[in-house]
């Protein structure tokens, strides 16, 4: 299965994760490739937002989109995500504010129905 990254890599309770240590991750499963970008054998696009320009050009030629957290809970069940190492600034970095919030529990719902 061929995936390609884009955007800092979150897991499901926000903290941050090294697209080095996710990468390395997706070999020692062993089906999943990683490519550089998006190309016509791409399967997945794994974002940290699927509002964006590539998402939808993604979602538009068919590739399945998830976020980062629905990617490790699907692929990566049962594989160590190790949470050292140098950060990358250029894929690394997370910047909260621009995050889509995730609305799938309860917690983030009722969040919303408050504003």
């Amino acid at each position: 299965m061929n995936i390609v990254f884009t955007g800092p890599a979150i897991d499901g309770n926000g903290n941050s994760i090294l697209r080095a240590s996710l990468s390395y991750a997706c070999i020692q499963k062993g089906n999943l490739m990683i490519q550089s970008s998006i190309r016509k054998d791409t399967d997945i696009l794994v974002a940290s937002r699927v509002d964006t320009v590539k998402a939808a050009k993604a979602s538009q030629a068919g590739i399945a989109v998830f976020s980062y957290p629905e990617f490790i809970n699907r692929f990566l069940r049962g594989v160590t995500i190790t949470t050292s190492g140098v950060a990358n600034k250029y894929v690394d970095h997370v910047n909260p504010d621009l995050l889509v919030p995730d609305f799938t529990d309860g917690a983030a719902l009722a969040k919303a129905d408050i504003l």
